[in-house]
Protein backbone atom coordinates (compact mmCIF):
# COMPACT_ATOMS: atom_id res chain seq x y z
CA UNK A 1 0.00 0.00 0.00
CA UNK A 2 1.55 3.62 -1.13
CA UNK A 3 1.42 5.82 1.28
CA UNK A 4 1.79 10.32 0.89
CA UNK A 5 5.71 10.50 1.49
CA UNK A 6 6.23 7.20 -0.86
CA UNK A 7 4.21 8.41 -3.32
CA UNK A 8 6.70 11.70 -3.39
CA UNK A 9 9.94 10.10 -2.97
CA UNK A 10 8.36 7.99 -5.79
CA UNK A 11 7.28 10.27 -8.55
CA UNK A 12 8.52 13.78 -6.96
CA UNK A 13 5.65 15.83 -6.57
CA UNK A 14 4.35 17.77 -4.35
CA UNK A 15 2.63 16.93 -1.16
CA UNK A 16 -0.45 18.36 -2.16
CA UNK A 17 -0.32 16.81 -5.35
CA UNK A 18 0.94 13.55 -3.61
CA UNK A 19 -2.11 14.31 -0.64
CA UNK A 20 -4.55 14.60 -3.62
CA UNK A 21 -4.21 11.23 -5.75
CA UNK A 22 -2.60 8.75 -3.09
CA UNK A 23 -5.83 7.14 -1.92
CA UNK A 24 -7.38 6.65 -5.11
CA UNK A 25 -3.83 5.39 -6.77
CA UNK A 26 -3.57 3.26 -3.70
CA UNK A 27 -7.34 1.88 -4.54
CA UNK A 28 -6.26 1.51 -8.32
CA UNK A 29 -2.97 0.12 -7.55
CA UNK A 30 -4.56 -2.28 -5.56
CA UNK A 31 -7.66 -2.97 -7.66
CA UNK A 32 -5.41 -4.14 -10.70
CA UNK A 33 -2.76 -5.92 -9.14
CA UNK A 34 -0.02 -3.83 -9.17
CA UNK A 35 1.52 -4.81 -6.06
CA UNK A 36 5.34 -5.47 -6.40
CA UNK A 37 8.30 -3.33 -6.28
CA UNK A 38 9.01 -3.86 -10.01
CA UNK A 39 5.14 -3.24 -10.99
CA UNK A 40 5.09 -0.14 -8.41
CA UNK A 41 8.28 1.24 -9.37
CA UNK A 42 7.42 1.01 -13.16
CA UNK A 43 3.81 2.42 -13.10
CA UNK A 44 5.27 4.99 -10.94
CA UNK A 45 8.13 5.79 -13.17
CA UNK A 46 5.52 6.11 -15.73
CA UNK A 47 3.27 7.71 -13.93
CA UNK A 48 5.82 10.63 -12.86
CA UNK A 49 6.73 11.47 -16.60
CA UNK A 50 3.41 11.36 -18.08
CA UNK A 51 1.50 13.77 -15.53
CA UNK A 52 4.42 15.85 -14.94
CA UNK A 53 5.19 14.43 -11.29
CA UNK A 54 1.63 14.49 -10.80
CA UNK A 55 0.98 18.13 -11.75
CA UNK A 56 -0.96 17.84 -14.80
CA UNK A 57 -4.00 15.94 -15.56
CA UNK A 58 -4.89 17.27 -19.30
CA UNK A 59 -2.29 17.37 -22.36
CA UNK A 60 -1.26 20.38 -23.16
CA UNK A 61 -2.31 21.58 -27.13
CA UNK A 62 -1.61 25.32 -26.53
CA UNK A 63 0.60 26.29 -28.85
CA UNK A 64 1.99 29.25 -29.92
CA UNK A 65 3.04 28.83 -33.56
CA UNK A 66 2.78 26.92 -37.09
CA UNK A 67 6.01 26.11 -36.87
CA UNK A 68 5.70 23.87 -33.57
CA UNK A 69 2.19 22.97 -34.65
CA UNK A 70 4.34 21.22 -37.95
CA UNK A 71 6.75 19.78 -36.15
CA UNK A 72 4.75 17.78 -33.35
CA UNK A 73 1.65 17.46 -36.06
CA UNK A 74 3.13 16.49 -39.32
CA UNK A 75 0.67 14.19 -40.79
CA UNK A 76 -2.26 17.36 -39.88
CA UNK A 77 -0.16 20.42 -40.96
CA UNK A 78 2.30 19.43 -43.63
CA UNK A 79 1.23 16.07 -45.38
CA UNK A 80 -3.07 16.37 -44.33
CA UNK A 81 -3.18 20.27 -45.82
CA UNK A 82 -4.72 21.64 -42.93
CA UNK A 83 -3.63 24.90 -42.12
CA UNK A 84 -1.34 25.22 -39.27
CA UNK A 85 -1.93 29.01 -38.10
CA UNK A 86 -5.70 28.26 -37.54
CA UNK A 87 -4.90 25.88 -34.56
CA UNK A 88 -2.33 28.32 -32.83
CA UNK A 89 -3.33 29.49 -29.62
CA UNK A 90 -6.74 27.27 -30.55
CA UNK A 91 -6.32 24.14 -28.11
CA UNK A 92 -9.81 22.74 -28.29
CA UNK A 93 -9.73 23.00 -32.13
CA UNK A 94 -6.68 21.29 -32.16
CA UNK A 95 -8.16 18.46 -29.83
CA UNK A 96 -11.23 18.38 -32.01
CA UNK A 97 -8.77 18.42 -35.34
CA UNK A 98 -6.29 15.44 -34.05
CA UNK A 99 -8.41 13.47 -31.27
CA UNK A 100 -12.37 14.10 -32.02
CA UNK A 101 -12.20 15.64 -28.28
CA UNK A 102 -10.58 12.73 -26.82
CA UNK A 103 -7.02 13.73 -25.91
CA UNK A 104 -5.18 13.27 -22.86
CA UNK A 105 -6.58 13.14 -20.07
CA UNK A 106 -5.64 11.56 -16.73
CA UNK A 107 -2.50 10.64 -14.77
CA UNK A 108 -1.89 8.98 -18.00
CA UNK A 109 -2.71 10.40 -20.67
CA UNK A 110 -6.00 8.58 -22.09
CA UNK A 111 -6.09 8.85 -25.14
CA UNK A 112 -8.84 8.22 -27.82
CA UNK A 113 -12.37 7.79 -28.28
CA UNK A 114 -11.92 3.80 -28.05
CA UNK A 115 -9.88 4.14 -24.76
CA UNK A 116 -12.09 6.62 -23.17
CA UNK A 117 -14.78 3.87 -23.73
CA UNK A 118 -13.12 0.89 -22.56
CA UNK A 119 -11.95 2.94 -19.59
CA UNK A 120 -15.31 3.91 -18.93
CA UNK A 121 -16.91 0.37 -19.19
CA UNK A 122 -13.94 -0.84 -16.99
CA UNK A 123 -14.63 1.75 -13.92
CA UNK A 124 -18.59 2.38 -14.72
CA UNK A 125 -18.20 5.77 -15.40
CA UNK A 126 -19.25 7.92 -18.72
CA UNK A 127 -16.07 9.07 -20.06
CA UNK A 128 -17.35 9.37 -23.87
CA UNK A 129 -19.97 11.48 -22.60
CA UNK A 130 -17.81 13.61 -19.91
CA UNK A 131 -14.57 13.57 -20.33
CA UNK A 132 -13.92 16.00 -17.77
CA UNK A 133 -14.18 13.43 -15.27
CA UNK A 134 -10.39 11.90 -16.03
CA UNK A 135 -9.43 15.92 -14.28
CA UNK A 136 -11.19 14.21 -10.95
CA UNK A 137 -8.57 13.15 -8.91
CA UNK A 138 -10.32 9.82 -8.70
CA UNK A 139 -10.90 8.99 -12.21
CA UNK A 140 -7.34 10.37 -13.07
CA UNK A 141 -5.95 8.04 -10.84
CA UNK A 142 -7.95 5.29 -11.25
CA UNK A 143 -7.66 5.25 -15.26
CA UNK A 144 -3.95 5.16 -14.92
CA UNK A 145 -3.76 1.88 -13.21
CA UNK A 146 -6.71 0.68 -15.18
CA UNK A 147 -4.72 2.13 -18.10
CA UNK A 148 -1.37 0.58 -17.30
CA UNK A 149 -2.49 -3.14 -15.96
CA UNK A 150 -5.23 -3.92 -18.31
CA UNK A 151 -5.61 -1.97 -21.41
CA UNK A 152 -2.02 -1.72 -21.98
CA UNK A 153 -1.12 -4.81 -20.25
CA UNK A 154 2.29 -3.73 -18.83
CA UNK A 155 2.40 -6.17 -15.32
CA UNK A 156 4.28 -8.94 -17.26
CA UNK A 157 7.20 -6.55 -18.50
CA UNK A 158 6.69 -4.84 -15.31
CA UNK A 159 7.74 -7.82 -13.56
CA UNK A 160 10.62 -8.16 -16.29
CA UNK A 161 11.55 -4.00 -15.41
CA UNK A 162 11.62 -3.87 -19.00
CA UNK A 163 11.23 0.07 -19.27
CA UNK A 164 11.64 0.55 -22.85
CA UNK A 165 8.12 -2.19 -23.73
CA UNK A 166 6.03 -0.24 -21.07
CA UNK A 167 7.37 3.24 -22.43
CA UNK A 168 6.14 1.43 -26.04
CA UNK A 169 3.03 0.52 -25.00
CA UNK A 170 2.30 4.09 -22.73
CA UNK A 171 3.59 6.24 -24.96
CA UNK A 172 3.57 4.56 -28.76
CA UNK A 173 6.82 3.79 -30.59
CA UNK A 174 8.74 7.06 -30.75
CA UNK A 175 9.09 6.24 -26.69
CA UNK A 176 9.33 9.97 -25.96
CA UNK A 177 11.49 10.64 -22.64
CA UNK A 178 12.23 6.99 -22.52
CA UNK A 179 15.70 7.81 -20.53
CA UNK A 180 13.38 10.37 -18.67
CA UNK A 181 11.25 7.25 -18.12
CA UNK A 182 14.10 5.31 -16.97
CA UNK A 183 15.61 7.30 -14.84
CA UNK A 184 12.26 7.91 -12.83
CA UNK A 185 11.67 4.16 -12.88
CA UNK A 186 14.89 3.85 -11.06
CA UNK A 187 14.15 6.40 -8.37
CA UNK A 188 11.03 4.69 -7.45
CA UNK A 189 12.55 1.52 -7.26
CA UNK A 190 15.10 2.49 -4.95
CA UNK A 191 12.54 3.50 -3.05
CA UNK A 192 10.16 0.91 -2.77
CA UNK A 193 13.18 -1.09 -2.43
CA UNK A 194 14.17 0.49 1.15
Amino acid sequence: MIDTQTLIDCTGATRANAERYVVHLADGMNRFRIHSENAMACFLGQLSIESENLSKVEEDLYYTTPARLREIFPSLFVQGGYRAEDYVRNSRALSMLRYKGFHGRGLIQLTWEDAYIAAGRALGADYRGNPGLLLQPEHAALSACWFFAVFKDCLPAAERGDVYDITGRVNGPKRLKLAERKAATARAYKVLSK
